[in-house]
Order: C-alpha cells, then sequence, then structure tokens
C-alpha cells in the first residue's frame, strides 16, 4: 500500500504539518499502525489513505500543541519580541526548532533567523 499511496498520503499531511520532516514521522506512523487495516470496510483505498493520513497528522499536531504553551500561558510582556520567545522556546524550555516552526505558523528557517537575530541584538553596543 505504502509504494501506491504514500505520495498521496504524504501530500495530505505536508497539507497539515508544513515541515518536511515532522510530516514523514507522521507518514512513517501511519503506515506502521493497523489504522490501516480497517481500509477494507467498502470505502476505497484511496479514501481510507486520505481520512487515516488526516487523522494521523491532526493528532500529530495536536500534540505538538500541548507540547507548546498558549500566548496566555508564555508570561511575556507586549515588549517580548518574536525572536525572544522562539529562542525562550529553543534554549529554555528545550523545543526543536521544527515543533516550534509548526506552533507558530513558521517555517524552521525564519525560526532559526529569529534566534539568530535575537543572540546578535546583545552583541550591539
Amino acid at each position: 500500500m505504502y509504494d501506491k499511496y504514500g505520495a498521496m498520503a504524504y501530500g495530505v499531511i505536508l497539507q497539515i504539518i508544513p515541515q518536511e520532516e515532522l510530516a514523514q514521522e507522521v507518514l512513517v506512523e501511519l503506515f506502521n499502525t493497523s489504522s490501516l487495516i480497517n481500509c477494507t470496510e467498502g470505502l476505497s483505498d484511496a479514501i481510507c489513505i486520505i481520512r487515516n493520513a488526516r487523522t494521523k497528522a491532526l493528532e500529530f499536531k495536536s500534540r505538538l500543541n500541548a507540547l507548546l504553551p498558549n500566548s496566555e500561558d508564555t508570561n511575556h510582556s507586549d515588549s517580548d519580541s518574536l525572536p525572544n520567545l522562539i529562542f525562550n522556546l529553543a534554549f529554555k524550555q528545550g523545543l526543536s526548532l521544527d515543533i516550534i516552526a509548526v506552533k507558530l505558523g513558521l517555517s524552521k528557517e525564519a525560526a532559526m533567523k529569529a534566534i539568530s537575530n535575537h543572540v546578535k541584538s546583545f552583541r550591539k553596543p
């Protein structure tokens, strides 16, 4: 089934989780679980794969959201900047840039640049 429907499932997952590495984890989880065994219950294989891929991606995204604090839980003032928030999440709370990027709706590169800008701000006299 992976050979036939893997690319389609990956596309569905990428729409929900736009980071490639995380989407690949969800894809592996999808095809390693027993959820696809139920794909013979009257639905076409493609529809069943799409539904299961979407469900797995949404479950994964909700687990990611549970790892990150909500905006009211971050306890940062209005003067705190996005680079400061990203720096704190990455280095003080130990979250990966992939997880931070998903939660904040950024690319991994944008999160890395924000950390770089935050660190550079300490170098200026």
